[in-house]
C-alpha cells in the first residue's frame, strides 16, 4: 500500500526556480537544497505541481507552448511561500502586506523598472526569489518601492506617502550599513537591497544614491569577478553601476567598477546597451585623469585611448539582434534597438568632447547629437512609449543643441527621457541644461562637465547628511 502512493522522483528532479530558469539542477535528492540555490543563498523549494506521467497530448502541448512563450509569459500570482514568508514576519501590519503583495504578484506595476514589458514578470521573480532567504532584511527597503511603484502607477505624489516611503528608506538604510558580505552569495543580497533603496531614494529624494551604489559595488568588489557570464544570476549589479556611472561621468570620478558582458544579453533595464557600460567606465576613467594631469606623456597617451574607444564604438553593433524577435514584440525591438543607438552616439559624445572642447569639431558633435535626438522622437513616435533608461545619453546630447528653439523643444523632452521614478532629476536636469546652454553661448566653459552647475538636485529640507559615504 505504502509503495503505491510513492512519488517517482523523477518527475521532478529540479527545484522550481531551476525549472523556471531551464537551469541544470544539482542536488542529491529531491528534498535538498540545489547547488545553485546554496551558492546563490536562496530559497530552494519543489512545490509546483506534479506532471503526469505519460505523453502528452497536441493540445496539452499547445497549451504549454503559449504559457511559457517568451513574449507572453506571465508568472503565477506571486511565488509559492511568499505568503507563509510574509506571514511569518513580525510586526507586519495588514496595510503593509498588501504593499509587498502589489509589490511581488502585479507585474504590470514593474513597468517602470524595467526597459521593457516583457522583463516585468522576470523583474517581479528576482524580487519574490529574494526575499524568503532574507525576509527582515529586505522588508523596509521592499516596502519603500511599492509605495514609489503605486503613486508612480497612480500618476499622484502626495506627502504622506512620501514620508511613509521615507521612513522606510531610513529603515533600510540602518540595514544596509551593517550588512555582514563575507562571501559571493552575499553579494546578490546587497545589489539587490543596494538596487531597491537607490530606486525609491531617487523618486522620494533625490540624493544619495550615487554613494549607495559606490557602497554597494566596493562592498561586493573582493567577490565579485569583472566578467557578468550569467547576467540573471545577478540582475541588479548593471543598475548599480549604470547609476555610479551617471555620476561619475558628470563629476569626472572613477567608478568603483569595470564590468564585461562577454554574451548576447540583453539586460532588463539597459537592453541591448550592457556591452557598451565598460567603455563609459573607461571615459569616466580618462576624464578623472585629464583633470588631475599636466604630463604631456600622460595626455598623450590619454588621448590614444580615446581614439582607441572612438574606433571600437563608433563600428559597434548590437550582436544577435536577429534573435530579438523571438523574444520580444515589434515595438519593444523598435525601443531596444534605439536605445542601443542613442547609448553608442552617447558615448561618442562624451569622448568627442573630452578630445575637443566646445568651439573645436563642433559640427560632427551637432550632427551626432541631432541623430539622437531623432532616435529619442522615432522610438515615441513608433510606439507610442518614451525610452526608458536613457537619462546619461539623453543627457550628452542635449547639451549639444545649439538651437534656442530646438533648446525650448529639448528641455520639454526632459519628462519624457529623463527616468520617470526619479522626479527630482527631472526637474534638476532642466535647471543644468539651462545654464551649460548659457554658460557655453558666453564662452564661461569650455565643456560640459566643467561646469560648476551639475544636474544632482540637493532637497535642504531633507538631512542629506544621513546618505553620504562616510554615514553609510
Amino acid at each position: 500500500m505504502e509503495a503505491s502512493v510513492t512519488r517517482n522522483p523523477k518527475l521532478r528532479t529540479a527545484c522550481d526556480r531551476c525549472y523556471e530558469l531551464k537551469e541544470r539542477c544539482e542536488r542529491a535528492t529531491t528534498s535538498a537544497h540545489c547547488a545553485r540555490c546554496e551558492r546563490l543563498g536562496l530559497a530552494c523549494s519543489t512545490v509546483r505541481p506534479v506532471r503526469p506521467v505519460g505523453r502528452r497530448t497536441r493540445h496539452e502541448k499547445d497549451s504549454v507552448t503559449r504559457m511559457t512563450s517568451s513574449k507572453h509569459r506571465k508568472l503565477e500570482k506571486y511565488q509559492p511561500g511568499i505568503d507563509a514568508c510574509l506571514d511569518a514576519l513580525p510586526d507586519l501590519q495588514p496595510e503593509e502586506k498588501e504593499l509587498l503583495l502589489f509589490l511581488l504578484s502585479q507585474p504590470e506595476s514593474l513597468d517602470h523598472y524595467v526597459v521593457c514589458s516583457s522583463f516585468q514578470a522576470e523583474q517581479q521573480h528576482s524580487l519574490a526569489a529574494q526575499l524568503p532567504a532574507a525576509p527582515p532584511l529586505l522588508k523596509d527597503a521592499y516596502l519603500a518601492c511599492a509605495v514609489t511603484l503605486k503613486q508612480l502607477q497612480s500618476g499622484s505624489v502626495t506627502d504622506m506617502d512620501t514620508s511613509t516611503c521615507i521612513g522606510y528608506i531610513s529603515k533600510a538604510m540602518s540595514v544596509l550599513r551593517p550588512l555582514p558580505v563575507l562571501r559571493s552569495q552575499d553579494t546578490v543580497l546587497c545589489h539587490t537591497l543596494g538596487s531597491v533603496l537607490a530606486f525609491s531614494i531617487y523618486s522620494a529624494i533625490g540624493v544619495g544614491v550615487p554613494d549607495i551604489c559606490r557602497y554597494c559595488l566596493g562592498t561586493t568588489n573582493p567577490f565579485v569577478g569583472i566578467t557578468m557570464s550569467d547576467a540573471h544570476k545577478d540582475p541588479w549589479q548593471s543598475f548599480l553601476v549604470l547609476l555610479e556611472t551617471m555620476d561619475c561621468l558628470v563629476y569626472r570620478r572613477k567608478p568603483a567598477r569595470r564590468i564585461q558582458i562577454p554574451a548576447f544579453v540583453v539586460g532588463r533595464r539597459l537592453g541591448l546597451c550592457l556591452p557598451l557600460l565598460p567603455y563609459y567606465h573607461d571615459l569616466c576613467v580618462i576624464s578623472n585623469s585629464l583633470l588631475n594631469t599636466t604630463d604631456v606623456s600622460i595626455l598623450a597617451r590619454l588621448q590614444k585611448q580615446l581614439d582607441g574607444i572612438h574606433a571600437v564604438v563608433e563600428s559597434w553593433q548590437p550582436s544577435h539582434s536577429d534573435q530579438l524577435v523571438e523574444q520580444f514584440d515589434s515595438a519593444e525591438i523598435v525601443n531596444l534597438l534605439a536605445q542601443a543607438k542613442v547609448y553608442r552616439l552617447g558615448a561618442l559624445l562624451a569622448g568627442h568632447r573630452l578630445r575637443f572642447p566646445f568651439g573645436r569639431q563642433g559640427v560632427q558633435a551637432e550632427i551626432w547629437s541631432k541623430e539622437a535626438m531623432m532616435e529619442f522622437e522615432m522610438g515615441k513616435r513608433v510606439t507610442k512609449r518614451s525610452l526608458r533608461f536613457v537619462t546619461l545619453p539623453f543627457i550628452v546630447a542635449a547639451v549639444e543643441v545649439r538651437d534656442k528653439s530646438l533648446r525650448f523643444k529639448t528641455l520639454q523632452r526632459v519628462d519624457d527621457y529623463v527616468d520617470h521614478y526619479a522626479l527630482f532629476l527631472r526637474k534638476a536636469t532642466k535647471t543644468f541644461l539651462s545654464r551649460v546652454w548659457h554658460e557655453r553661448d558666453l564662452n564661461l566653459t569650455s565643456r560640459w562637465f566643467d561646469s560648476i552647475h551639475k544636474p544632482c538636485p540637493v532637497i535642504d529640507s531633507i538631512d542629506a547628511t544621513c546618505f553620504s559615504s562616510s554615514c553609510i
